[in-house]
């Protein structure tokens, strides 16, 4: 640890077991080149305990859709408060969201370093562990549902990849218009969270498995 408590810069495709088990999940869920409209977190409370994903609106035209509205910025700084209070690493499936907050609090660059200091692209580790130990394996594209199925990762029906874009596009103009959700949209946007709660999940569970391997093949040295 440095000064501050703040750790030292680690490399982005490099976790050890425990740091795996122990790290914030993340991710932003939204439209191509907008802001996003919700953040998914999956950790551990304390250890043993079974992790579980707290979700954040961010965009105010979506708090009527639940679950609780958070402004973007001070979502990213209670993500960094919770990751620097037990040294846990912020693990996303590339570095999209590194990218997302670099955007949200370009006039924070503080913010933005302590995020970017603890950040860890799980793509990255994944391949790593299957270069090294089952490059054979080596899925065809980086797609966490090609990860997710090369661990064998069970993905519920309705929370697989797609229509997150055509969720919030639908629901927009009614939100827009002033008027409460319909059933359909709030069935639509029910899935669009359990979609977001199974991507922090399932890529828990590569970067389990990766970092496993990859110490007793001693190849980490996170």
């Amino acid at each position: 640890m440095t000064d501050g408590g703040r750790s030292a810069r680690r490399p982005f495709s490099r976790l050890s077991q425990r740091e795996a088990d122990d790290a914030l999940y993340v991710d932003f869920e939204g439209l191509t080149g907008q802001p996003p409209v919700l953040l998914g977190t999956l950790h551990r409370r304390g250890r043993g305990d079974e992790p579980f994903v707290h979700q954040v609106v961010l965009d105010p035209l979506f708090a009527p859709m639940g679950p609780e509205l958070r402004p973007a910025r001070e979502a990213v700084e209670m993500l960094v408060r919770r990751a620097e209070a037990r040294d846990r690493r912020i693990v996303a499936w590339t570095e999209h969201e590194l990218e997302v907050v670099r955007r949200l609090c370009a006039d924070e660059p503080d913010l933005v370093a302590r995020f970017e200091s603890r950040y860890a692209n799980a793509l990255a580790v994944a391949k790593r562990w299957v270069n090294r130990c089952r490059p054979a394996d080596r899925p065809a594209d980086g797609t966490l549902a090609a990860w997710l199925e090369l661990v064998g990762y069970p993905v519920p029906p309705g929370a697989g990849p797609g229509h997150v874009g055509d969720t919030i596009r639908a629901i927009t103009p009614t939100l827009a218009g002033g008027r409460p959700p319909t059933p359909r949209q709030r069935a639509r946007w029910a899935r669009l969270l359990k979609h977001n709660a199974h991507d922090c999940a399932g890529m828990r569970e590569v970067c389990l498995i990766a970092a496993r391997d990859l110490e007793g093949d001693g190849q980490s040295d996170a």
